[in-house]
């Protein structure tokens, strides 16, 4: 039998191993560029602060900063907390932080104006309440039955 040259039986392997190679860089190609609208996108929208004392009432505003103006103080339940807004309807639970500032020294009472600047939180439960802000039952299930109350950490007095 005839021995076949060294060129043919290192070329055959060879030539395969380069088909081979060729194919697998063929399906492996090189990354699709992202398209314009991916690569364009809009970067998620920065929501400011909540201005209106009915915006802090609402559940999706849990989370989020509340600078309110010149709101009127209905009650003061305990020496960290009050109501404040005008209506039924619009009161809003406030817990003072106990490092909140307050420069200008104004004197929570019912019926003051203030600025208020804090972020809203979800009521916590009413045996909750009652403990950390010393409240009682009636103002802890208000409080529960609202849902939402701010967390202030920055009083200034309202112009009157």
């Amino acid at each position: 039998m005839a021995r076949r040259p060294r060129a043919v039986r290192l070329g055959i392997p060879a030539f395969f191993v380069v088909i081979l190679a060729l194919v697998a860089l063929w399906r492996v190609s090189a990354p699709v560029a992202p398209s314009r609208s991916e690569s364009e996108a809009a970067p998620p929208e920065v929501l400011g602060p909540l201005t209106q004392i009915v915006e802090v009432l609402a559940e999706n505003s849990i989370g989020r900063q509340a600078s309110l103006e010149r709101v009127t103080i209905r009650t003061v339940p305990s020496p960290r907390t009050l109501w404040i807004g005008d209506g039924e309807d619009e009161a809003v639970f406030v817990v003072l932080d106990p490092d909140v500032r307050n420069p200008a020294g104004v004197l929570l009472r019912p019926g003051a104006h203030v600025n208020l600047l804090g972020l809203v939180r979800a009521a916590p439960t009413e045996e909750t309440a009652m403990r950390q802000w010393a409240l009682d039952a009636a103002t802890a299930r208000m409080l529960r039955d609202r849902g939402t109350y701010l967390h202030v950490t920055e009083i200034r007095a309202g112009s009157e």
